[in-house]
């Protein structure tokens, strides 16, 4: 449905003017009506029956409803094309643009007819496609508008467009493959915490709800990309209690209902699991994170097999945007896929040289869906190539009044002129670009043509992977497209490319596309992440993928355009492998070492819940006071098993210098792969330069000399209180006497 917004200024405009809509605002009586406000919609059609016109002398009905200002005069009436239909879908898209030629008035008008006292007014037209003059099959222009009746002034117009395939006529038939996508965000961060508690109520009567409602209402021939993060996080959600930021939270029955009620809904339909998570699959390879975006590939397809109890594979990929580049394409061959589904204009169709013949068609013919990539894998890919602007209709807003049933017009028109441009190039087939025939049945001259036609392909997607669907209209759509005589619903595992596919460029991947990624930042910050939840994981004896699912939501492409929330989502679960990493440690606590050389003790604690093998590295933080014993100066062990809450005790040998002092060692704990686990701790080591033997030698040498001393004084100090009575003058024994001669001089020779 086209409205352009310059018509609603200006009926807003003419309705708050004195003259009103009709010029006779003076006869407009005063009073409660003349406070009604313009309604959003001066014009809504409502009904085009049927759809499809196959019957010439058929009644067609269009109905509707003008609204405006109560009592204004407004002339209502339907504009179309005679004779003539549309040749080519860009013909199509000029006249819904106005860049085309206007439909000539029909005779049957509502003749300045005031609006009820309500500011309504039901319209209602009843034609034939003989009234309308349409002579051959085709899709034609059709209008509806509302002019006011005193200056002739556009108020307002609906474009649409009239398919026209009488019963008889030959069209080639035109294969129609849907693919549906059942993504959401993530919720949780690390695999305990949701970040928010929005999947409830989309479960009950939101969006997944109305994407469950659809599930249920499609046919076999829908093609569905599940999530299996979106699976993963409503089976949490419906198994037990939960955190919602550290806020407690009970299971969810109803996450359990609409579970199990998706199951149903799929069963015997084609469903495809996307990368864990839905990942922004171009920016991981720019950034380098290979080894996550083959994981998310690998990790998607079990666990949607394992939720859904049934297998699922993983071998198309629907990346974010439908646009890729070569280098992605070669991660995800390397990873197994083996088709990935664009968006068409993302592999555009080579444009013919100056002096091929085909420059100079006059009906360009819409390219079929499917084309072949090469990639370094050994198979080529295919490229699944869904049309832009049937994908633009299926995936639009049509919650306005009247706003469904023109997408079904549309799209009905768009998919029958893919199939009339095809009969247009088939040799043997009616040109219906050539002036046709008055005939009303059988196409031009009633001929039906004998030759084979081809079946191209058309592939239709929502634009975006978090759409929102209004189930009542794609089960219309659904239906529409079912009785359509020249569809044919197909699945998407059934779309090949045909011989003589077009010529295509190469995959075209903007500057545009690149800075829609997700932000160098962030993936800095999940490179990061990636690095600690892997030495965390590690270091257990039985490795544990903890932190695996987390890393991999963080790399989610619906946090595109939303740093903010994105930045949340990476602090906490930076925080829970922190909380997770510190569980290891090395205790700091001041150590002594004694002598020349010794050992230090160094202590390791686990705090987990499970046995470890961990790594240690050591290293001097003051070599001239204090040196490793090694080789090159750092000490390294092979992997100990540290039991679950328990400690290990290390013996580092060191040598100490320079008399030894206050010194400190470096402690890093490294994973069996030596990539550090944690920060290094310091230890502050105290070497006194002394073994404890020799403290122990020189201690007691030092009290034995101090006794002597000590014994010496005492001694003196008796003799002086005392002196000594013998026959020698001096109160003293002649050896002690200061004049007495030794006795062994005294002695004669």
């Amino acid at each position: 449905m086209i409205r352009k917004a310059a018509l609603l200024t200006l009926l807003t405009a003419l309705l708050a003017s004195p003259a009103g809509m009709a010029g006779t605002a003076a006869a407009v009586p005063a009073g409660p009506v003349a406070a009604a406000a313009a309604p959003a919609d001066p014009l809504v059609v409502n009904e085009i029956t049927p759809e499809v016109l196959r019957d010439a002398v058929a009644p067609v009905t269009i109905s509707g409803t003008v609204a405006g200002t109560p009592g204004s005069y407004v002339k209502v009436m339907v504009r179309y094309s005679p004779n003539r239909p549309l040749a080519s879908r860009n013909e199509m898209a000029a006249y819904l643009s106005e860049q085309g030629y206007a439909p000539s008035n029909y005779n049957t008008k509502v003749q300045a007819t005031p609006l009820d006292q309500a500011g309504k007014l039901p319209f209602r037209f009843t034609v034939t496609p003989q009234d309308l003059r349409m002579s051959q099959a085709g899709v034609y222009p059709f209008a509806v508008e509302v002019t006011d009746a005193a200056t002739g002034q556009r108020i307002a117009i609906e474009r649409t467009f009239l398919t026209y395939a009488p019963k008889g006529e030959q069209i080639p038939k035109v294969k129609l493959a849907l693919a549906l996508p059942l993504v959401d965000r993530p919720h949780r961060a690390d695999d305990a915490t949701f970040m928010d508690d929005d999947l409830s109520p989309s479960l009950a009567s939101g969006r997944l709800a109305a994407l469950l409602q659809t599930a249920q209402d499609t046919g076999d021939k829908v093609t569905w990309f599940v999530d299996p993060a979106l699976l993963d996080d409503v089976r949490v959600l419906s198994a037990g209690a939960r955190s919602v930021r550290g806020v407690r939270k009970e299971a969810d029955p109803a996450a359990g209902q609409w579970l199990n009620g998706l199951r149903g809904a799929l069963t015997g339909k084609p469903v495809v699991a996307t990368p864990y998570a839905d990942p922004d699959m171009t920016a991981l390879v720019h950034f380098g994170l290979d080894k996550q975006a083959a994981a998310s590939v690998q990790r998607g397809a079990a666990l949607a097999s394992e939720v859904l109890g049934r297998e699922i594979h993983g071998s198309t990929a629907w990346p974010a945007g439908g646009r890729i580049d070569r280098d992605t394409l070669d991660e995800l061959a390397i990873s197994g896929v083996t088709s990935v589904l664009l968006s068409g204009d993302s592999l555009p169709v080579r444009a013919p040289a100056p002096d091929d013949p085909a420059a100079f068609t006059s009906t360009p013919v819409t390219p079929d869906g499917a084309a072949t990539l090469y990639s370094v894998a050994d198979k080529p890919l295919t490229a699944l190539l869904a049309d832009p602007t049937l994908s633009a209709v299926l995936g639009g807003n049509v919650s306005a009044p009247g706003a469904a049933m023109l997408a079904r017009q549309r799209f009905l028109a768009e998919t029958a002129m893919i199939a009339f441009e095809r009969a247009n190039a088939q040799p043997g087939l009616p040109d219906r670009s050539a002036q046709p025939n008055q005939s009303t049945q059988g196409g031009p001259g009633g001929s039906t043509g004998s030759a084979k036609t081809s079946s191209p392909t058309v592939i239709a997607v929502p634009g975006s992977h978090l759409w929102t669907p209004d189930p009542a209209f794609v089960s219309g759509l659904l239906q529409a497209a079912s009785a359509a005589p020249w569809l044919r619903m197909t699945s998407l595992d059934s779309v090949t490319p045909g011989r003589g596919e077009a010529p295509r460029d190469d995959l075209a991947y903007t500057e545009r596309d690149r800075q829609s990624e997700l932000s160098r930042s962030h993936l800095a910050t999940v490179r990061k992440l990636e690095r600690k939840a892997e030495a965390a994981a590690t270091v257990t004896v039985e490795h544990t993928d903890l932190f695996h699912a987390a890393i991999l939501r963080l790399a989610s492409a619906s946090f595109r355009g939303d740093a903010k929330r994105a930045a949340s989502f990476a602090q906490r679960v930076k925080e829970t492998i922190d909380q997770r990493i510190t569980g290891v440690s090395v205790l700091d606590s001041p150590r002594s070492v004694a002598g020349s050389n010794g050992q230090v003790p160094v202590s390791v604690a686990n705090n987990l819940d499970e046995d470890i093998e961990i790594r240690i590295r050591v290293t001097s933080g003051n070599k001239s006071r204090l040196a490793i014993d090694a080789p090159d100066g750092t000490y390294r062990t092979q992997p100990t098993r540290v039991l679950a809450g328990r400690s290990q005790l290390v013996n580092v040998p060191v040598i100490v210098r320079g008399g030894g002092g206050e010194a400190s060692i470096s402690v890093q704990l490294l994973t069996d792969g030596d990539v550090a686990y944690g920060n290094a701790v310091r230890v502050v080591v105290r070497a006194t330069g002394y073994t404890g033997i020799a403290v122990v030698i020189v201690g007691a040498a030092l009290v034995i000399m101090l006794a002597a001393v000590v014994m010496r004084v005492l001694r003196r100090r008796s003799r002086r209180a005392f002196p000594f009575d013998g026959t020698t003058a001096g109160g003293g024994p002649p050896e002690d006497r200061p004049d007495a001669v030794p006795a062994e001089r005294t002695q004669s020779p």
